[in-house]
C-alpha cells in the first residue's frame, strides 16, 4: 500500500529541488531581475565573508555582481527535511567565478544550507548561508 505521507513529501522535496535548480539557472544566466522572486518578502542571503543582504537589496548588489563576473554554480542536494511549511536543504555547490577584466578564473566549493518557506506562491528562500571550503 502507498503512504500517502511519503508520496506527498517526495513530492515536495521534488518542488524544493526544482527551485534551486530555477535559482541556479537565474544565477548562471545573471538573470538578476528574476533573483529576488526565489525569496520571501523577509528573506536573507548570508554570504560567507560578507553582511547578510535581505530580499530588497539583493536586485542591486546582484546587478553589482554581475556586472564584473561570469558566474557559475551546480547544487548537489545531499539532503531534505521538510517540516510543515519549512524545508531544511543542505547543499553542496560547485562554483566558477570568471572576473571579466582579467579573464581570472576561481572554482569553489561550498557548503550551502537553505531554509525555505512554503507559501501562496509554493517554495521560497527564507534564510540563505554558505560557507566555502579551504583544502580538502
Amino acid at each position: 500500500m502507498i503512504n500517502p505521507k511519503k508520496m506527498s513529501t517526495q513530492f515536495e522535496k521534488t518542488a524544493v529541488e526544482k527551485l534551486l535548480t530555477d535559482y541556479a539557472e537565474a544565477l548562471n544566466s545573471a538573470n538578476t531581475a528574476l533573483i529576488p522572486s526565489f525569496y520571501t518578502a523577509d528573506g536573507l542571503f548570508m554570504p560567507d565573508g560578507y553582511k547578510g543582504l535581505p530580499t530588497e537589496d539583493l536586485l542591486g548588489t546582484s546587478k553589482g555582481f554581475f556586472k564584473n563576473v561570469r558566474f557559475q554554480i551546480d547544487f548537489t542536494v545531499p539532503d531534505t527535511v521538510i517540516d510543515g511549511e519549512y524545508a531544511f536543504v543542505q547543499t553542496m555547490a560547485k562554483t566558477t567565478t570568471t572576473k571579466l577584466e582579467k579573464n581570472q578564473e576561481v572554482k569553489q566549493t561550498s557548503r550551502d544550507f537553505f531554509v525555505l518557506r512554503k507559501g501562496k506562491e509554493g517554495w521560497k528562500i527564507y534564510r540563505y548561508i554558505f560557507n566555502n571550503v579551504r583544502g580538502k
